[in-house]
């Protein structure tokens, strides 16, 4: 199987799927008001796991010459902010806040949730359709 379609379409409909499943699990998790979610918590780290996966996969692939749709600097760039460090930085500040102990943790993984799969989904269509 080419590495391509593995970090496009089985990886990154992976990624872009497991943050939509945390967003409306933690909804349903702070609407009910759990409180002890190991499960839960778990799911959030293969979510993550998977990102930095797709993150080394998508290194090894412009290491290799391959760029994204439209091939251009704008789609390359946009395509990594989009896929990989919008993420992280939402991540960044969504553990933060979660530990804070201010903001419900599963509120805030709702959100984090929805802004990762709408970022992560963005990156994806960069990156097959150019801008």
């Amino acid at each position: 199987m080419d590495l391509t379609v593995v970090h496009g379409y089985l990886v990154g409909i992976a990624i872009i799927g497991s943050w939509a499943i945390i967003c409306f699990w933690s909804l349903a998790l702070r609407f009910t008001r759990y409180e002890d979610t190991p499960t839960f918590w778990r799911a959030v780290s293969v979510a993550q796991i998977l990102l930095v996966a797709q993150l080394v996969v998508g290194l090894v692939l412009l290491g290799m010459g391959r760029r994204p749709a439209g091939g251009g600097a704008f789609n390359v760039t946009f395509h990594l902010l989009y896929g990989f460090g919008f993420p992280l930085l939402v991540l960044f500040f969504g553990h933060k806040w979660a530990r804070d102990g201010r903001y419900d943790p599963h509120a805030v993984f709702a959100v984090v949730g929805l802004v990762i799969f709408a970022l992560t989904l963005r990156g994806f269509l960069v990156g097959i359709h150019g801008t």
